[in-house]
């Protein structure tokens, strides 16, 4: 099989921790964009009396934007330097959030979030671009790990922040408060830049024909075509099953009220969180389907486990063992995409693998409430169970057999 070589970027050849930081904070925080105003929406739609009913339109705009955005920002890379385009994208992205609270229709809310959807999107598909591209080969592991990191933990203060402020001024203010963190993120940039990411990756000639910014040529179509649909069944299964399905098991068959779902999602998150340094550590010494196996075995059968669960504790366990294994599972792609493919491919890629999770989340829990609806729970957990792991597996088999940056990186 043919392989692309990529060019390190001319600067320094590894980041400092606080670059690597950085640029996950800036993915982080246009993340926070969304996650710190879901709880103020209902409230928002009913203090200005717009109908309930215009809540789940909102939200779809919102998903309909990404799903728009997500590609051309990738492919633009190709042309715009990476540290100026996340700079416009991000200010217009804090600004539309902040004049979100001044919208006084179901027409002008509609319209700002499809705009927020769009910004938040591209912002995000940049950021990731930025990173998987300017990580050193040998650091892949922990540069993804610090993401997941950082991003969990943008998560987590992001639904504290929207409750908290909601209550405290109102939730018109809250889409102020939301823009925020992104303005302090563009602040820490311009006083301290993240110098190494923002150095315009370039793909080295390659003898194998490789096209400048594009993965063809690099004989690797079925490792992009395994990492979209690794991304679209990580984003139905999220959707459809974390923020879907299970809550309704939990509360129905699985002995847990909301308060003890909220610490078994915390559980999940606080031992993946725990366990990021040491399987970066593990990534970056060469481990890729020793991890992306027993990862994808343990998020399935988290998943599978659920309906036939009926002690809080089991059902509690379960969640814990799928957080961590879609934890663990998820800082590989990042790692391959940089190991297989040109550097400045990496915006095409990461823009594709995102809408095919965008696509995911979209479907996913439609799909998964009308299995559980016609054959029960059981049957859609098992749905979701063999998706994670089916494309697990697909990602595995299209692994190539040696990669430029690590080799026998299987």
């Amino acid at each position: 099989m043919s392989s692309a070589t990529i060019a390190p970027p001319p600067a320094a050849s590894t980041p400092s921790l606080e670059q690597t930081v950085l640029i996950c904070a800036m993915i982080g925080t246009a993340q926070m964009t969304w996650g710190v105003v879901v709880p103020v929406l209902p409230l928002y739609l009913d203090s200005y009396g717009i109908a309930a009913g215009l809540l789940g339109t909102v939200v779809t705009a919102f998903g309909v934007g990404r799903v728009i955005a997500n590609i051309p920002a990738g492919l633009a890379l190709r042309r715009l330097s990476a540290r100026p385009y996340l700079r416009v994208v991000s200010l217009a992205l804090a600004a539309v959030t902040a004049l979100t609270g001044l919208a006084h229709t179901g027409a002008a809310l509609i319209g700002l979030r499809l705009v927020a959807g769009v910004l938040g999107g591209a912002a995000v598909t940049i950021g990731f671009a930025v990173l998987v591209a300017g990580a050193p080969a040998g650091k892949r592991g922990s540069v993804m790990a610090t993401a997941t990191v950082v991003q969990m933990s943008a998560a987590a203060a992001g639904a504290v922040l929207g409750g908290a402020i909601v209550g405290l001024i109102g939730p018109a203010w809250t889409f102020a408060v939301a823009a925020l963190p992104i303005l302090a993120c563009l602040l820490w940039d311009a006083a301290r830049p993240a110098a190494h990411y923002w150095v315009a990756p370039a793909p080295a000639a390659s003898p194998s024909g490789v096209t400048k910014g594009s993965w063809r040529g690099t004989g690797r179509t079925p490792l992009l075509v395994a990492l979209c649909g690794l991304s679209f069944a990580t984003f139905f299964a999220r959707f459809a099953g974390e923020q879907g399905l299970v809550p309704v098991m939990a509360y129905d068959t699985g002995g847990l009220t909301p308060f003890t779902l909220g610490l078994a999602t915390a559980a999940g998150t606080l031992v993946s969180l725990a366990a990021m340094p040491l399987v970066g550590r593990w990534v970056d010494r060469g481990a890729r389907t020793r991890l992306l196996l027993p990862a994808g075995l343990a998020a399935g059968a988290g998943l599978a486990v659920l309906p036939l669960l009926h002690v809080p504790v089991g059902f509690a366990a379960a969640i814990v063992v799928y957080s961590v294994g879609t934890g663990v599972a998820g800082i590989l792609p990042g790692v391959i995409t940089g190991d297989a493919f040109p550097a400045a491919a990496a915006g095409g890629i990461v823009g594709l693998t995102r809408t095919a999770g965008d696509l995911g989340a979209a479907v996913g829990p439609v799909t998964v409430f009308a299995v559980a609806g016609v054959a029960g729970n059981l049957a859609a957990c098992a749905v979701l169970a063999v998706l994670v792991v089916v494309s697990v597996g697909g990602l595995i088999v299209a692994l190539p057999r040696r990669v430029p940056a690590l080799a026998g990186a299987r």
